[in-house]
């Protein structure tokens, strides 16, 4: 079968979320199918698997792609469509879709390209649920911004309802994410499933786990005496932002009157120069694009994850499971990788269930063990090999 995927961005270098999920569709295809990958150019990227055709197109600035596209607001379009409303990509799909048996357009985000796709057989990855992350970031962010992310949330939800019945199959990568979008189109429910990230390599980091590597040969938990929280993330995201912020804010300053000399880590990409500010104020230590983030967690007794908003798989748990670190995570966080409370990890809202909570695991290093083997089991389940078969199937086996 011949499959062609169609980005909105470029496959390198590989940091955001949808540029790992595109590579992880085009390995899993590849092995048995001819993949077509269409993505902007990208400066050093690595060659493609074999079996996979490269195509590009030109990237217009998102300033000009967004001005061109303003008439789609008027339609309804969500903003967040806009920059992706790139007049080549259009071409290069109308002349490239009759030649495959099925066409795969990732993220709600290429909506003004689905009438390009022609009467190829579609499937949407959609990822996360756009919808759903607006909405929620509607709840905490600044009061001015929350009328216009609620419209947003509408239109999104109209996008993505409107992608879903024009596909034979929508993708999303958690469960939380499908229940969503099945609100907004209860009557093709069945078209939704669940594909989740692979966890071949370590999901958020600048240096990946080498895929294929197992579970149980991740780093082992830590046995220093210095007790560290370590918080980590794309910290440009805005959900990443408002954690960062509630957890400096609210959590740990009561925390570290109560733990004397605990240590706090923040690590990621893109972190502003307010958020560096109020790590420093904490007494913290902010490391921007980690070059090993996985030595990075292993040095930390505790990972936090205290999401408010957002949508998708929290990848940060992910990472922190690989390296043999456990998580204390938000009912939000938990809810995106479908995890079993006091199981898998420890769940923690308030900011005194979240000062309770980190510090039953720095006192207990039997629940840090079996924490760390309970993430190490889920991991397992996310392996290449049983995630990359029915991503295949759900993209083909219609």
């Amino acid at each position: 079968m011949k499959v062609l995927l169609a980005t909105g961005r470029p496959p390198w270098p590989p940091w955001r979320g949808d540029q790992l999920r595109a590579r992880q569709l085009v390995e899993a295809l590849a092995t048995e199918h001819e993949v077509t990958w269409l993505a902007p150019a990208a400066d050093g990227e690595p060659s493609p698997p074999s079996r996979v055709r490269r195509e590009t197109y030109r990237l217009r600035g998102a300033a000009a792609a967004a001005l061109l596209a303003s008439p789609g607001v008027l339609r309804g379009w969500p903003l967040q469509t806009l920059p992706f409303r790139q007049p080549d990509l259009g071409r290069r799909l109308r002349a490239l879709a009759p030649e495959h048996d099925v066409v795969v357009l990732q993220l709600a985000r290429l909506l003004p390209h689905l009438p390009d796709v022609g009467s190829t057989p579609l499937v949407v990855d959609l990822i996360d649920c756009l919808s759903l992350n607006a909405a929620t970031r509607a709840a905490v962010d600044r009061v001015p911004l929350r009328p216009l992310l609620r419209l947003e949330a509408r239109r999104l939800a109209a996008a993505e309802a409107r992608l879903i019945a024009a596909s034979r199959a929508t993708l999303v990568v958690c469960e939380r994410d499908r229940q969503a979008l099945a609100r907004l189109a209860p009557e093709l429910a069945d078209h939704i499933h669940v594909a989740p990230i692979a966890v071949g390599e370590i999901a958020g980091a600048s240096a990946p786990i080498a895929a294929g590597e197992s579970a149980g040969a991740m780093t082992p938990p830590r046995t220093s005496d210095e007790p560290t929280v370590v918080l980590t993330g794309n910290l440009g995201y805005f959900p990443n932002r408002d954690a960062l912020r509630f957890f400096l804010a609210e959590v740990w300053p009561p925390l570290r009157r109560t733990v004397p000399g605990l240590r706090l880590l923040v690590a990621g990409d893109r972190p502003s120069r307010g958020a560096a500010r109020r790590v420093a104020a904490a007494g913290g230590t902010l490391v921007a694009r980690p070059p090993d983030l996985r030595s990075l967690l292993a040095s930390a007794t505790v990972a936090v994850a205290p999401l408010r908003c957002g949508s998708g798989v929290p990848l940060k748990v992910l990472d922190a499971w690989a390296a043999g670190v456990p998580v204390v995570a938000s009912p939000f966080a938990a809810a995106g990788v479908a995890a079993q409370p006091e199981g898998d990890l420890l769940v923690a809202d308030s900011p005194r269930e979240w000062a309770a909570q980190i510090q039953r695991v720095l006192a207990d290093g039997a629940l840090r063990s079996r924490l760390v083997d309970a993430g190490r089991a889920r991991l397992a389940e996310l392996s290449p090999r049983r995630v990359y078969p029915e991503l295949r199937r759900l993209v083909t086996g219609f």
